[in-house]
């Protein structure tokens, strides 16, 4: 199985203590989360993570998306995550419903390609 390298986006950290339940998989690698908007492109840079996950809770979010699909010279996965209405925005703007915590696994562990 091929490990997923993941970094998360939060501003609740309730968000992101929940998250590192969901994704504590053996095909997962957690590679770091911040909260801190201005440090983000330079860790995500560094680290080059495979996915991206978003904690999708400001309308101004959306900017934020699309600079991290931007400065990324490598193949990420983008995915926003609205709880309010249970839906997973993925960088291509498609739209997922999310039915249990195996959905979010599901994507984060298929081939973007």
């Amino acid at each position: 199985m091929v490990t997923q390298r993941v970094y998360v986006i939060w501003t609740h950290p309730l968000f992101l203590d929940s998250l590192r339940i969901l994704l504590n998989h053996p095909g997962i690698e957690w590679v770091g989360a911040s909260s801190n908007y201005m440090a983000v492109k330079n860790e995500l840079f560094s680290l080059k993570p495979d996915c991206v996950i978003v904690e999708e809770v400001e309308t101004d979010l959306v900017a934020i998306e699309m600079d991290i699909l931007k400065i990324s010279s490598w193949v990420v996965r983008l995915i926003g995550l609205n709880l309010d209405d249970n839906h997973l925005n993925v960088y291509h703007r498609e739209q997922r419903s999310v039915v249990n915590a195996d959905d979010l696994l599901r994507l984060i562990l298929s081939d973007p390609t």
